[in-house]
């Protein structure tokens, strides 16, 4: 649940962000809406809580719902999701509604598809509806899904029709991307086994798939990839007309599922190594993750916080000068292909060894963001007391040495600790202030400061 409190977000540009991130308030107002006239039970709220808030000022504003319903007449609960976007006026709200082509639209359990809360000028979408994923409909929907793999099961890379499927969806940023794990049951008179290689379907808002596929193939196709020297998922089509990519589903766990954390810094030498890899790869990507994008971003974010957190803006903004100094002193580097999302939950361990996942947003930019964007999440692991600091110093030691000891172009200790620092402030500080922590903030500040190349 989001942690709001009015004097913190006492600029913020949409004040019923207050009303609706308490339940008591948010309860009445969903059983009131979400019980159209035609539906003779009401619907009850028995949950309801804002799990995910996605705020950019002067831009928009977006939530995920989660919330517990049961009918008056049925005692029986169910989970259910909401897609939120709230609206500057009752026009701008009104023209979200009037684009919405309703024969598109899949009925929820609870509710009409779309709801409209005029007290707050909030739309909300009941999942799997969304306004901006097109594929995500026919992703909910198993039996869909399983007549489509039947049909031509070579192009999910099987070999048999499954017999069933069981679908899980593996996570969901509304209005982005939401992806699903499909396991197939082979028939019994087929010579495979049951539970064959799984399948991932990844829905994306429109206009973002096709480039998506087209970096994951490029990267898949490789020459080091082919070659082994790191792993990613099998990626097999693209559908242009729902924006689903299709993929091979990696067998194994996250890297930050794992259990055993102190052998934290032995695996991550084959990190280094894979990442230094992937980042030697020849490969025709678009530019955008250098040093001053960086700078850009650090910015952005201590103007945001300075805006709706004025408690926090003095300690951010003074470590915000002192990260844009620093690079300033650091000066521009060399391009290579990065990730650009490098972290726990988007390495797998496998048993075929440490695997990538997640290259949408792959793009030519500076190595050290990589670099830097994986240790940002060891130190804040050990400022949250998820692990000793003497693991963490050890875990980053040893995966910038094997990096730079197998990396074409080693990358210099203080670029890598001010990608470091700039990230733990872009993202974790960030996550720190949005969720009234201070206590967290003040330590992830303090191991910032002492990243920053002096």
């Amino acid at each position: 649940m989001i942690d709001m409190t009015k004097r913190k977000w006492e600029n913020c540009e949409f004040p019923q962000l207050y009303d609706i991130a308490d339940p008591e308030k948010l309860a009445p107002m969903l059983e009131h809406y979400l019980a159209p006239s035609s539906i003779s039970d009401e619907i009850q709220v028995d949950e309801c809580a804002v799990d995910d808030l996605y705020y950019k000022p002067g831009v928009n504003c977006r939530m995920v719902l989660t919330t517990k319903l049961h009918r008056q007449n049925n005692s029986e609960s169910d989970r259910q999701i909401f897609f939120g976007k709230l609206f500057h006026s009752q026009s701008a709200a009104k023209k979200a509604l009037d684009s919405i082509n309703h024969e598109d639209l899949t009925q929820p359990k609870f509710g009409p598809a779309v709801t409209y809360v005029p007290e707050w000028e909030m739309v909300l979408w009941a999942y799997p509806n969304d306004p901006n994923l097109p594929g995500l409909p026919l992703m909910f929907d198993a039996d869909k899904i399983l007549a489509l793999i039947r049909a031509a099961p070579e192009k999910f890379g099987l070999n048999h029709p499954p017999a069933a499927l069981r679908a899980t969806m593996t996570k969901y940023v509304p209005g982005k991307r939401c992806g699903f794990i499909y396991r197939p049951e082979a028939p019994s008179n087929s010579q495979e086994a049951n539970g064959s290689q799984a399948i991932y379907g990844k829905a994306y808002s429109k206009g973002k798939g096709e480039e998506a596929y087209w970096i994951m193939k490029q990267i898949w196709e490789s020459a080091a990839c082919q070659k082994g020297a790191f792993k990613i998922p099998r990626p097999y089509w693209y559908d242009p007309k729902t924006e689903i990519i299709w993929q091979e589903a990696l067998t194994g766990q996250p890297f930050g599922d794992l259990k055993n954390l102190p052998d934290l810094p032995e695996m991550v030498k084959e990190i280094g190594v894979c990442l230094a890899a992937f980042h030697g790869t020849p490969l025709q990507l678009p530019q955008e993750m250098t040093l001053n994008f960086k700078v850009d971003r650090v910015r952005e974010v201590v103007a945001t916080i300075s805006e709706i957190f004025p408690d926090y803006a003095q300690a951010c903004s003074v470590m915000g000068q002192k990260l844009s100094d620093a690079a300033a002193r650091l000066g521009p580097g060399p391009l290579t292909p990065v990730h650009a999302s490098f972290k726990f939950s988007h390495i797998f361990a496998t048993a075929r060894g440490i695997a990538f996942i997640d290259f949408d947003g792959a793009n030519m930019g500076d190595p050290g963001y990589d670099l830097g964007r994986f240790i940002a999440h060891v130190y804040s692991m050990a400022a949250g007391e998820k692990i000793a600091p003497e693991l963490a110093e050890q875990t980053v030691m040893n995966f910038c040495a094997s990096y730079n000891r197998a990396a074409l172009s080693p990358v210099p200790q203080e670029r890598i600790d001010w990608f470091a620092a700039s990230h733990l402030m872009r993202s974790e500080v960030y996550k720190s202030v949005k969720r009234m922590n201070p206590r967290l903030m003040s330590k992830l500040l303090e191991i910032a400061d002492a990243l920053r190349p002096a």
